[in-house]
Parts: C-alpha cells; structure tokens; sequence
C-alpha cells in the first residue's frame, strides 16, 4: 500500500532513474505484448501505451507498475496475464488498481502437489492449493460455504475428497457430512461407511429426503438459538459442524422437458439447498456445491452470493468462468495440468490443488469405517444423526 501511495511522489525521479539505466527484459517484453495486442489509448493520431513508473525486484518476484490513462475491462487483464505467463513461462498475476501492476514470479508454479505436504493448520481449516507465495488454507467458520467448479477430469471430485478427508483428519469427532453424489453414487458410496458420514444420496430422490431432514434439524437448531440467545454457532460451545456436499449439483436443477412433477421435484431442493446457503452458516451447516456445468441455473442467486469462497477448475468458456467466479480466468487455464484452479474470495488466485490417491485416502481415514444400516431419514428423523 505504501508503494502505491508514494508513486505520484516518485514518478518524476523514477522517470530520471530509468533514463539512466537499462529497462529489464520483462519490461521489454510486456511493451512489446502491449503494442502487438493494441493494449493502448488514442490521443488524436498518437497511440498512448501504459507508461512504466516503477519496477520493484525482490528474490521472489519483480513487479512492474505502469500508469494508463483508463481502466482495462476484466477480460482483457485476464488475457494480458495468459499471454505474459506463456510467453514469459513464468507464473504472472496481473491487477488494475488505479495502477496497472504486473508481477512477475521468479518461481515457477508447481503442476503438482502431494496431500502428503499439506502442512497442519489448527481450526476448522481445510487446504486450497500451493503456488509461489505458498499454500493456501481456508477457514470454514469464517466463510462457510463454497462452490466449486470445472470440467470433469481436471479435480472437482478430487478437492471434494482432499477437504473431507483433511476434516476428518483432525476433527474426527466433530465433522459430519452428508454427500449428495449424483453421478450414482460411484465417487463416494464408500465413504457412508465412515462414522463421520450421515447419509450418501445418490439420485434425486434420495437427495430431497436427506435435504428435508437437514431442514427440519435446522429449524431445531435455530429455536435453540433463539432460547440460548446465540446468533452464530462460532459464539457457541457447540462443536460439531454439518458439511452438505454436493458432486454434481447440475442433476438438481429442473429443466423444460422434464414432467411437471419432477420438475416440483427439482426444485423443492434447489429451495433448500438455497436455504442452507442463507442461514445455514450461522448454525453450523456448510454447503460445499460443485457442478461441471456453472450456469446460471445451476448456480443459483441464492447459492452464488451466499458462497463467498468459489472455486474453479478449467472450464471450456469465458461466461462459464464469469458464472463461476464473477471473474474470468477458467477458461485459460492450463488444459494439460490436472489440479490447477482459481480460487476467489476477495481477490482471484492460482493454485496447484492437492493430489490424494483413492490408496492414501483410505489409509488415512479407513480407521472410521464402521457397520451401519442403510436405511433412508424416516419422516420423524429418528434415522438421522443430528447435530450438536
């Protein structure tokens, strides 16, 4: 902050400084991308490129800090950033904030991670991803839901399993889940062996009836609340946390040529789904939504603006990472590095997003299988483990 503060102070003496001296090469390069993708203004007949008033250098990183006459739109800073990365083959991250501020790693961005080098954090954390400035957590109690997104094959299902598994890792007693897996059932049956887990729902049908119980506890939950006087579970000396994970979320959303009551069907639990998302943080239950196809119904209001960590993982075009991050950005990354995502809460960074195999996962949390029947949540949730 202070080195942007003192840039209209500096401007001038940069100016002599560089006069001076020898412009970097990726000082070089960066004018000659801007010429040959017409990054500039007109005044009159001239072409006005962003003018460099600063370059910082470190071990890390350099960074280079241009004045422009307007604003660049989002898309073509996303495109700056691929074409410098590429042509530098170097990690770049590319920001306007009042100053155009390219920086530039000496590092470059791992494209892959072991879950094996995933360091411990205390708390209710669960790890993101690693790039030069170094791993990435997030705290669900601080931001309680997510969306995550991206073409099949390139780690959705794979981050789902690296932050439960993470969870049970340390809050073994304390976190529980209900797994929506509507791809049959094929990615996480398993997984509703572990005591840990309340429920794998894997059609439709099944869903609503596990999302209703989740409902009724909610409304439990919150008249305790209000006896208790509490308006937020992280005040509380309630424990436990509910984490409602959704693998193809895209199989809940009605469409036009279904039957009118599937259609009801559908949308019966996008309402709740979309209810979990707007007081459902307060009471301990965390929404984890993940689709293959971030459209805007899929991704509804409700879920996307109450899901204020979103996640995304390449995706095949600029509105399908618009959807998915309010940014765009998925659609270039990498088609040859499974594992690389964007994450966004309050600003978009890259990352290499842990790899676990199926092995390691059950090597790790294999110790919490236990018998249990299979049987669905009956109407008076006597079936269904509650919270707290």
């Amino acid at each position: 902050m202070w080195e942007l503060m003192t840039i209209p102070i500096l401007t001038g003496a940069a100016a002599l400084w560089f006069g001076k001296n020898t412009f970097s090469e990726e000082h070089r390069i960066v004018q000659q991308i801007f010429k040959q993708y017409h990054i500039y203004t007109k005044d009159g007949k001239d072409n006005r490129y962003p003018q460099l008033v600063r370059e910082c250098k470190s071990t890390k990183q350099i960074k280079l800090i241009y004045r422009i006459p307007l604003a660049l739109e989002e898309k073509t800073l996303r495109t700056l950033q691929q074409i410098l990365s590429v042509t530098l083959d170097q990690e770049v991250n590319v920001s306007f904030k009042k100053w155009l501020i390219i920086e530039i790693s000496k590092h470059r961005m791992p494209s892959y991670v072991s879950y094996q080098d995933v360091p411990y954090r205390k708390g209710w954390m669960v790890p993101l991803g690693k790039n030069h400035q170094g791993w990435h957590f997030h705290h669900v109690d601080h931001t309680p839901h997510t969306t995550i997104s991206g073409t099949t094959r390139f780690g959705k299902t794979v981050m789902m399993k690296v932050m439960m598994t993470y969870l049970i890792e340390h809050h073994p007693w304390d976190a529980q889940f209900i797994i929506i897996d509507l791809k049959g059932g094929l990615e996480f049956d398993r997984y509703k062996n572990l005591q840990q887990v309340k429920w794998v729902a894997s059609n439709p049908k099944e869903a609503l009836s596990v999302l209703e119980q989740v409902q009724k506890d909610m409304k439990v939950r919150m008249e305790r609340f209000k006896r208790q006087g509490w308006s937020n579970i992280v005040d509380t000396p309630l424990s436990q946390r509910l984490f409602v994970l959704i693998d193809e979320a895209a199989q809940l959303t009605p469409e036009k040529f279904m039957e009118k009551e599937e259609k009801k069907h559908l949308a019966h639990c996008q309402s709740i789904l979309s209810e979990i998302a707007r007081i459902g943080g307060a009471l301990g239950v965390r929404l984890v939504y993940g689709t293959q196809y971030p459209t805007s119904n899929v991704l509804n209001g409700s879920i996307k603006q109450n899901a204020d960590l979103k996640v995304s993982f390449r995706l095949g075009s600029d509105y399908a990472s618009k959807v998915a991050l309010d940014a765009y950005g998925a659609e270039t990354l990498p088609s040859d590095v499974k594992g690389r995502a964007l994450i966004k809460t309050h600003e978009v960074k890259e990352v290499q997003v842990p790899y676990l195999t199926h092995e390691e996962i059950w090597k790790r949390i294999g110790g919490y299988e236990v018998a249990k029947q299979t049987v669905m949540p009956n109407k008076t949730g006597e079936d269904y483990v509650h919270l707290g």
